[in-house]
């Protein structure tokens, strides 16, 4: 135990049975799904309402006591990971849809409902929530806010940020607040909203968030596109973007990742890299649109272009593309998997998945590249052989590389993972003397330095 956690103060806030020192349940809460080390919390509590948050946080910042949000823990770049021990605050209890607002196509949320949950409460209103994370079927809305996560219809719709519209949050001296507004569009002092998303509970604690909807489209195809070789798929996406085709989804898996998902998933796709593509619309334009598409991957010389015409085909087909990193999880398992998450400029994403393959081939390393490429965003596995210190520094060298080439190209270091632990190293290689300024952020909200420390920056 790293912090003297009075378990009894923290019991009469939240009740005996919600919380906890018992080892299974710090042990559970030591690690996400990144390749990072474990780290054991001193306590957890299982608050049910913004009110027992706050009291949480008064105590915690009366006594110097760090405190880490605890959605999911589905995270890949060891974003919740308790470092510095402290109080982890689960938020599996805040799970509920609070207000759907039909007219002005709104619902308000917990921060631990699940992205799946969500849309097919929504999907009985002809309404959903876009952003679609490969993770959909445990990703929370809070961790989706914490990291301003996207997702496979981010070409389309955009990311996380583009939806939010309120938060409530609590500061960590315990102050409950609402930031933003309902409406569509304001000027209206400075973004706090803007300035949450994406904080990865450094700052505060969010406990209510009110995102805007869209329509079901009336009509939706799906595509996959076969080809020879990796630059005739990723120049295929340069120009479906370029010439301005409406794409709601085009996701990219090299030859290795399409093998490891037929084994795991029963499949028979073709070996090769390979397009996903899905279009959103009216029957007509879908139509026209995967028409085009289908011009543009026979100019590229594909090898095969094949439509998914049902429901239970688009179903299949985009199992596949969400399962693909549980697939190279279960083909390797007993082995570590060291994810990567760089996003680039369009005109870069094809040179980007050239340079992984070219550091595979150089290391020695598997390396399975994958991604939405759509918006350049650049998927990675690295597979290192458990308790291999050599190969782990392998790793972690390749790992360098591909974030410092990402740079090179005028890249980011994160394109929907966020920082974490993980990517901590590049932050200031990526933004320079700015991140004094988000220091000078952290420390003006945060003065006491308890909210989720070690994260993003030193």
């Amino acid at each position: 135990m790293r912090y003297a956690v009075d378990l009894n103060a923290l019991a009469a806030i939240v009740g005996a049975n919600n919380v906890s020192a018992r080892q299974p349940d710090l042990a559970a809460h030591s690690i996400d799904e990144s390749y990072v080390a474990p780290s054991l919390p001193d306590a957890i509590v299982w608050p049910d309402s913004t009110e027992q948050i706050a009291q949480v946080m008064r105590y915690a910042y009366e006594h110097a006591i760090p405190v880490v949000p605890w959605s999911g823990g589905s995270s890949l770049e060891g974003n919740p990971v308790p470092v510095a021990g402290g109080i982890v605050l689960a938020m599996y209890r805040l799970n509920k849809i609070l207000n759907v607002n039909e007219p002005d196509l709104q619902v308000t949320v917990q921060p631990g409902v699940i992205y799946d949950d969500l849309n097919a409460h929504l999907r009985r209103l002809g309404l959903y929530f876009p952003p679609a994370p490969g993770s959909s079927d445990v990703a929370t809305l809070g961790g989706m806010v914490a990291n301003n996560s996207s997702g496979m219809h981010a070409v389309k719709y955009g990311v996380t940020r583009n939806y939010i519209l309120q938060l409530k949050i609590v500061t960590p001296d315990g102050r409950i607040m609402e930031i933003g507004s309902r409406a569509k569009k304001s000027t209206s002092g400075y973004d706090l909203v803007g300035l949450f998303i994406g904080s990865e509970g450094t700052l505060g604690v969010i406990t209510e968030i009110t995102l805007r909807l869209m329509g079901m489209p009336e009509q939706v195809a799906s595509a996959v596109a076969v080809f020879d070789t990796l630059e005739a798929a990723t120049a295929t996406v340069y120009d479906a973007v370029r010439y301005g085709l409406d794409i709601a989804a085009i996701e990219l898996l090299d030859a290795g990742t399409v093998h490891v998902t037929n084994v795991q998933q029963g499949l028979s796709l073709r070996e090769a890299p390979t397009l996903f593509v899905e279009f959103h619309g009216s029957k007509a334009g879908v139509s026209d649109q995967t028409a085009y598409m289908q011009e543009i991957c026979n100019d590229n010389h594909c090898l095969s272009f094949e439509s998914a015409d049902t429901p239970e085909q688009r179903s299949i087909l985009w199992a596949a593309r969400r399962e693909a990193r549980n697939s190279i999880k279960l083909y390797h398992a007993g082995e570590v998997l060291m994810s990567g998450d760089v996003c680039l400029p369009m005109s870069r994403f094809g040179e980007m998945v050239t340079f992984v393959h070219q550091v595979s081939t150089e290391t020695g390393l598997q390396i399975y590249a994958f991604g939405h490429a759509g918006d350049g965003n650049l998927h990675t596995e690295i597979i290192i052989a458990r308790d291999d210190e050599a190969m782990a520094r392998l790793g972690n060298q390749a790992t360098e590389r591909i974030v410092r080439h990402a740079l090179s190209l005028g890249g980011t270091i994160a394109g929907e993972h966020g920082v974490g632990l993980a990517k901590k190293p590049f932050i200031e290689q990526e933004h320079g003397a700015a991140v004094d300024l988000m220091r000078a952020i952290k420390q003006a909200l945060d003065p006491r330095g308890i909210m989720n420390p070690g994260k993003i920056f030193a």
